[in-house]
């Protein structure tokens, strides 16, 4: 008997099918990719809330464009506890300028935009 065993807090074990790109195209557009980055274009209208997806490797994400509320899901359903990168980086942004936040992998998720205002941003992906 063979049991596969996928450890979940690995990124490059995480389900191809479900990286950013592949599972929310509509909100992740890819600029530029070669073998050491990727830089995506990602645009969330308001009251919008992506199909879960991940992001496997570390980035920067740089928006031009944000207002809170956003609220982060796990696959199941269950929202987030309101300590994640972005979260966090939107409390104590003053709304000046554009937002950087640096981001660690971000296992299976989605976002919802509660906002009345479209979120945008670059994101570049460090691949490792």
């Amino acid at each position: 008997m063979t049991i596969d065993i996928i450890d979940k807090t690995d990124p490059g074990q995480w389900d191809p099918e479900l990286d950013a790109v592949i599972a929310a195209p509509a909100n992740h557009k890819v600029v530029f990719e070669n073998d050491r980055l990727r830089v995506l274009e990602v645009i969330l209208e308001p009251d919008e809330e992506e199909p879960t997806h991940h992001h496997r490797w570390p980035s920067v994400f740089v928006f031009d464009q944000v207002q809170g509320p956003i609220h982060d899901f796990a696959p199941d359903g269950i929202m987030m506890p309101p300590n994640r990168d972005v979260i966090q980086a939107i409390h104590a942004w003053d709304g000046r300028g554009c937002l950087v936040v640096h981001m660690a992998p971000q296992p299976a998720g989605r976002v919802l935009n509660a906002s009345g205002k479209t979120l945008h941003g670059i994101r570049v992906e460090m691949k490792s």
